[in-house]
């Protein structure tokens, strides 16, 4: 911290700010500048000296970290309860890490202190990560009913593919099995679908949506290749566009998604690897390792503000 903060907050202390109170008070009820004058005195030299010190300085790292754990506590206490019963899991397991961590011999070193502190954060912005990973998945969820409520039989049966999800032992299990209607070569192979059950889930949803869209916008160019009234073609246009939007949408839907996914087994690895190499290597590569996973997670936090304005253009989209 800044030395002008560290007086800012050597200044606003409660104790500090009670006896400048009692100062004062004498000195009117006394009706002498006598108390006033000891007690700006004694301001001066505590502002001068305390501030500095290592007193204070391990002082406002407690409180610091004190802010920092309330904090997380709330944000806990608001999300959690609302992510996939996987992702609450392997927060816990993260939290169980973290204090493993923090019961190291090395505890009382200054730079343990800022590992510490940057796990903090990535216990922070997982929860928030999962927040927003929760938020896609539901959008995707509601546009995939939207698209399979549009035209009997479902989206799914047309395209030759199911999306299968099942329940076990609380976790979701998701699979994709083939179908007869569509011909062989337009779907990927079992192969070539992602190994992680959560990208898979997606890159299934995503191509049944855009499948969706794709068969609606070549009815509507079919259309307008028949169609002779102006106002009629211009509406068909729109139309056409506004379903090029949402289909492409949908594919950033579903990479930012993706993202996110490989972004929260980036932090669990992260956790793991600390915990696995604080006891062997130096200081200084260990706050390089978490450093360099903070910078990652600081990206996909500046990509996810930057998507904010596309977000509620898919809205109206939707509207």
């Amino acid at each position: 911290m800044r030395k002008e903060n560290r007086i800012r907050e050597a200044f606003k202390e409660g104790y500090n700010l009670v006896g400048l109170t009692t100062a004062v008070a004498a000195s009117v009820a006394l009706l002498n500048p006598l108390p006033l004058l000891a007690g700006l005195v004694v301001e001066a030299a505590y502002l001068l000296f305390v501030p500095d010190s290592r007193w204070y300085e391990t002082r406002i790292a407690r409180k610091f970290d004190a802010e920092v754990e309330a904090r997380r506590q709330r944000l806990k206490a608001e999300v959690l309860p609302t992510l996939r019963v996987e992702l609450r899991e392997r927060f816990e397991r993260l939290e169980t890490t973290r204090t493993q961590i923090a019961s190291q011999p090395a505890s009382s070193e200054a730079w343990f202190a800022q590992v510490l502190r940057k796990l903090d954060y990535l216990l922070e912005k997982y929860l928030l990560f999962g927040s927003r990973e929760l938020q896609f998945r539901t959008y995707l969820h509601s546009v995939l009913d939207e698209v399979r409520h549009a035209d009997p039989p479902s989206a799914a049966e047309k395209s030759g593919f199911i999306i299968e999800v099942t329940e076990h032992r609380g976790k979701r299990r998701v699979r994709g099995r083939a179908g007869t209607s569509k011909a062989e070569g337009e779907r990927p192979a079992e192969a070539e679908l992602p190994h992680d059950p959560a990208d898979r889930w997606v890159s299934l949803t995503v191509d049944e949506i855009q499948d969706h869209y794709e068969e609606e916008a070549e009815e509507v160019r079919q259309l307008l290749a028949d169609e002779q009234d102006p106002h009629t073609q211009a509406v068909l246009q729109k139309r056409s566009e506004v379903l090029q939007r949402r289909r492409e949408g949908i594919g950033k839907i579903g990479r930012i998604l993706m993202n996110l996914n490989h972004q929260l087994h980036l932090l669990e690895d992260t956790f793991g690897l600390i915990n696995d190499e604080i006891r062997a290597r130096s200081p200084e590569q260990v706050l390089a390792e978490i450093e360099e996973v903070v910078g990652q997670t600081e990206s996909m936090t500046r990509l996810l503000e930057e998507i904010a304005p596309y977000e509620q253009m898919i809205a109206r989209l939707r509207t």
